[in-house]
């Protein structure tokens, strides 16, 4: 393995295939063999009219750039221990939800760990997390992250097959996070009669 390049959160890597080729990948600079790369939090939230999803609408540089779409509908997510190298899952999950979305959780469920973005493409590995909030009171104020959230969009979890089957994909991309996100909430929530 040899670092080609490096910024602050990714480094260009090449190794060796198994057949004894050249393989390049990107890796987060915070990956530890203790914990996985991010956190990504399928956030539901209690509002009048039931359970709701909150989703991020975001401006992803990346996929601008490609002009792939204008924006990409995600869910709440952050690097494990990118600023503390000491924070634990729990902690970055916590402080990410409410940085991004301004809520607060009553009840944080991990539901899958080492989960791969794009394993051809990069070693980031996710956890995912179902965040529960039987309020919608606000706890602080959210960040853009320097203008890449561009809104949050609530979506009643009786209606989300509906909402997401029904986006443009032309004009926003849906994160594959967030789709593998909703399969575990949907359980959770089942499990628990809440939907």
């Amino acid at each position: 393995m040899k670092i080609l390049s490096k910024s602050k959160y990714l480094e260009f890597i090449s190794c060796e295939t198994p057949m004894g080729g050249d393989w390049y990948y990107i890796r987060r600079t915070n990956d530890l063999p203790s914990h996985d790369s991010a956190v990504a939090i399928t956030t539901v939230i209690k509002r009048d009219n039931g359970y709701n999803f909150v989703f991020l609408l975001t401006k992803r540089p990346p996929i601008l750039a490609e002009n792939k779409a204008q924006y990409c509908l995600e869910s709440p997510a952050g690097l494990i221990g990118d600023d503390d190298s000491f924070e634990t899952l729990m902690e970055c999950a916590d402080k990410e939800l409410v940085e991004e979305t301004g809520y607060k959780a009553d009840k944080l469920y991990v539901e899958l760990k080492n989960s791969s973005t794009s394993a051809g493409l990069s070693s980031e590995t996710l956890t995912f997390i179902t965040a529960i909030s039987d309020n919608d009171k606000i706890a602080s104020n959210p960040i853009s992250d320097g203008g890449v959230i561009v809104d949050r969009v609530f979506v009643p979890v009786r209606d989300v097959y509906s909402y997401l089957n029904n986006i443009d994909t032309k004009k926003i991309s849906i994160s594959s996070a967030l789709i593998c996100g909703l399969f575990y909430a949907l359980k959770r929530l089942d499990n628990l009669n809440m939907q």
